[in-house]
């Protein structure tokens, strides 16, 4: 069994987002993506079917403590400890700008009003809810990352078997990302997987990136996915179009 590793960077990537259907009395603003892990299809005959993916919650932060991404971090870690919910600190786009929030996934029937009381207790306000017209938002998410190696330059996630790393040698801008990685789908082979950029923090320099999502990929598929994605990058920055 490759050994354990802990790491801490972060996933970059777009989403859909919207008003959740979650039972709550808070008066507090809870988005839901609408299609986590858009891309992946866990029927290809019915695209919209997204009964396998763990809904993924957002609560936008008004007020932030100076310490923001620490005090949230340690803040998650408790929750995981004491309600074995999964939150991480968020950057999304709301109404124009950035702001913070709280990611949270895997609530496990725990009511969301405990959850933003355990926060609101620890000196975080939230957004009071108000009706958001489903959006297309950049998503940023600061999280510990338990890995496994699987061959060179392809790592797993422990807790979350579907998520797979793929190493690249420097880091990509999400719109260049989005482009080539939607180029890349459209030439047909396998398709079936979501993609984001990230980043582990380290030295002497950052370990980048390709996040994908995938419940069933063979690692001929990663590693396919990986060379195409070096090869149509290389060639979208020397030509700046993909043919």
């Amino acid at each position: 069994m490759p050994e354990k590793e802990l790491k801490y960077g972060a996933i970059i990537k777009r989403e859909a987002l919207s008003n959740s259907t979650l039972e709550s009395g808070s008066g507090k603003l809870i988005l839901v993506s609408k299609d986590p892990f858009p891309g992946y299809y866990c029927s290809e005959s019915n695209p919209a079917d997204n009964r396998c993916k763990e809904l993924s919650y957002y609560l936008p932060v008004s007020v932030l403590p100076h310490t923001h991404e620490d005090t949230v971090c340690n803040l998650s870690l408790a929750l995981a400890r004491e309600l074995k919910v999964h939150a991480c600190p968020a950057r999304i786009s709301l109404m124009g700008k950035y702001v913070g929030a709280i990611r949270i996934k895997n609530l496990n029937k725990i009511p969301v009003d405990e959850i933003i009381e355990f926060y609101s207790s620890n000196g975080l306000s939230f957004f009071k809810n108000v009706r958001v017209n489903t959006y297309l938002s950049s998503i940023y998410l600061n999280s510990f990352f338990e890995i496994i190696r699987l061959g060179k330059d392809i790592y797993r996630n422990i807790v979350s078997p579907a998520l797979y790393y793929l190493l690249i040698p420097e880091p990509v801008e999400w719109r260049i990302f989005e482009r080539v990685i939607t180029y890349q789908k459209s030439k047909g082979g396998f398709v079936n997987y979501d993609a984001a950029t990230g980043y582990w923090i380290g030295k002497p320099a950052f370990v980048h990136f390709i996040r994908i999502y995938a419940k069933e990929i063979t690692m001929d598929q990663m590693k396919g996915i990986r060379r195409d994605f070096a090869e149509n990058l290389s060639a979208f920055r020397d030509q700046n179009v993909l043919i």
